[in-house]
């Protein structure tokens, strides 16, 4: 019997039938292993050991009466085997610092993601390593150049902030839009804060597709079709899905970037593509393991547990 300790956001709110680390906790509990969660409020470090206080959780499929936590109690983080980092972005001080904490982890104990991989594998610049791969973008907090990317790229872009995930704060720029200029400045903060500007790919009216990564391994793809009034595809805002196979062009995207992936110590990643371009690579707490699922695809949690022991 192994323990898994979850860094999570607090379990009273979130939706059973979608968060993924609600499925990581039931497959564990369901394995017959034992469950452990906490905040990043609950990480500290003591000199060179590091330690989580923590609650042993219990899950529930009933939403509302989902969980139940013992007392806290502060342990060492060499009493698990596994530390699932799952606490959502923003992925700002609070959040590295975190990982500084998970880096003191013993060899014993598996982290995943790795932490210093969470730290350089930006979700929205990731894609910067594999150009070839991705639609043109452009990285940086200068309001003039991306203003000059527009016009170069000869039509629309679509500007990510890059702390954030769900899609927030992500806008596209259309030619001739008079709010073009206000909308960098407020995503740049005046020029104070990079973000990443990236070529309006069409395609993304027919849908993107999530395809999910297991150690390495692209295992489903799953199309995400955005609302009729908006851009973003995230299921949380309402995007339909449909469980669907790779092109050929998807796989042998795939087949690169997973071995890259492995190499990172990144177990769990939700890759984006539209239009068989590569637009980011989620690696701090992805979805879409519920839906591919519930649509009589692998049961990905189960998967993830066992590859994370094995």
């Amino acid at each position: 019997m192994a323990r898994h300790l979850f860094v999570v956001d607090p379990l009273g709110p979130i939706d059973i039938g979608k968060d993924s680390s609600f499925a990581l906790m039931w497959a564990a509990q369901q394995r017959g292993d034992e469950v452990f969660s906490c905040d990043t409020d609950g990480l500290l470090a003591k000199g060179p050991r590091a330690f989580a206080t923590c609650n042993q959780t219990t899950v529930f499929r009933k939403q509302g009466e989902h969980f139940a936590n013992r007392a806290p109690a502060t342990r060492p983080l060499g009493d698990f085997e596994v530390v699932w980092m799952r606490k959502d972005p923003p992925f700002d001080m609070q959040y590295i610092a975190a990982t500084y904490v998970l880096d003191l982890a013993p060899p014993s104990t598996r982290v995943f993601s790795r932490p210093a991989s969470l730290r350089s594998w930006n979700e929205k610049t990731a894609i910067l390593q594999f150009a070839d791969l991705a639609p043109l973008s452009l990285l940086t907090r200068n309001i003039k150049e991306i203003l000059r990317f527009q016009t170069e790229v000869g039509g629309s872009i679509v500007l990510k902030p890059l702390g954030y995930s769900g899609g927030n704060g992500i806008v596209a720029l259309h030619p001739g839009d008079l709010n073009a200029r206000s909308l960098v400045e407020i995503l740049t903060r005046q020029g104070k804060e990079f973000i990443l500007a990236q070529t309006y790919l069409p395609q993304v009216r027919q849908g993107d597709k999530r395809v999910i990564f297991v150690a390495g391994v692209a295992r489903a793809g799953l199309l995400r079709i955005p609302p009729a009034d908006d851009l973003r595809g995230n299921i949380h805002i309402g995007a339909t899905t449909h469980l669907c196979p790779l092109t050929l062009a998807e796989q042998a995207l795939c087949a690169v970037l997973g071995p890259r992936l492995q190499a990172a110590g990144h177990l769990f990643v939700g890759i984006d593509l539209i239009g068989e371009k590569l637009t980011e690579i989620n690696v701090t707490s992805p979805t879409g393991i519920h839906e591919i699922r519930d649509q009589g695809g692998p049961d990905l949690a189960a998967e993830l547990v066992e590859a994370a022991l094995a």
